[in-house]
């Protein structure tokens, strides 16, 4: 009889159950927003980064010329 008992714990956990749906649930309510987040900021620091860089790229190719103070004449 010990042994059949033993073994009648694993046969309920080995399936599809709603307590497995329900966890899963949860952790994507809480994953995917974070996921997003981080992946919008992430895009955003890229995309500055990639404007700063073309900024500084422009100014080296065609720097501008220091502007002459006003001599007095």
């Amino acid at each position: 009889m010990l042994p059949h008992l033993a073994t009648a714990g694993h046969a309920t956990t080995t399936g599809f159950n709603v307590t497995n749906l329900i966890i899963l649930v949860v952790v994507l309510a809480v994953l995917v927003p974070v996921v997003n987040r981080l992946r919008r900021s992430t895009s955003e620091r890229r995309r500055a980064r990639w404007a700063e860089e073309e900024r500084q790229a422009q100014q080296s190719q065609h720097p501008q010329q220091p502007q002459n103070p006003q001599h007095d004449a």
